[in-house]
């Protein structure tokens, strides 16, 4: 099972209705509504639910500008987006604070290790618009980083800024590390 922990519009999905994904964000003005309606800090699941999850947060606080950003109908992003129907909601409107947003990216990455199955993956996406990737993994502290992708697509990208999608597992618990040779390799 699949879980996108913070759905927005769907933007990012090329296929907006995928009965394998459960889409949920607080939103309630949204266009396509998500599955569920749930704040990501506490979620209705089960611990170890979901297999992947995808977690897209906001990038920015205090944005007072347009709620929704439709793009221009006859860019690339719009026409991969679905012929510019679509507009981008991107949450900056729910954090005042530098340290609000902090603080719930930090209480997200808790509940998504308590949902996310022990051998599941995270995939982060961030935008370096006005914090710096290294600073927002640091708050991860309960993960490993696997991969980390540098976006240059104009779909997925902010300007001059770096964006990331960064493929994170939960770090192993203590009593339960295996090695190499815990596994028979011979059969």
């Amino acid at each position: 099972m699949i879980l996108d922990a913070t759905a927005g519009n769907r933007t990012m999905w090329r296929t907006k209705n995928d009965p394998r994904i459960i889409y949920i964000d607080i939103e309630r003005r949204l266009e396509i509504k998500p599955t569920i309606f749930a704040d990501s800090r506490q979620m209705p699941f089960k611990d170890k639910t979901f297999d992947t999850i995808f977690f897209d947060p906001p990038h920015i606080w205090n944005d007072r500008g347009s709620y929704y950003i439709y793009p221009d109908a006859k860019s690339f992003q719009a026409k991969w987006q679905g012929y510019g129907k679509i507009p981008r909601y991107y949450g900056g409107d729910k954090y005042l604070t530098k340290s609000q947003l902090i603080g719930y990216i930090y209480l997200t990455a808790k509940e998504l290790h308590r949902i996310l199955k022990d051998d599941g993956l995270l995939w982060l996406k961030w935008n370096e618009t006005k914090i710096s990737i290294e600073r927002i993994l640091a708050l991860f502290e309960d993960w490993i980083e696997l991969l980390r992708i540098y976006v240059k697509s104009p779909t997925q990208t902010a300007g001059k800024h770096q964006t990331y999608w960064i493929c994170l597992a939960k770090k192993p618990l203590k009593h339960k590390q295996s090695t190499l040779s815990t596994f028979n390799l011979n059969h």
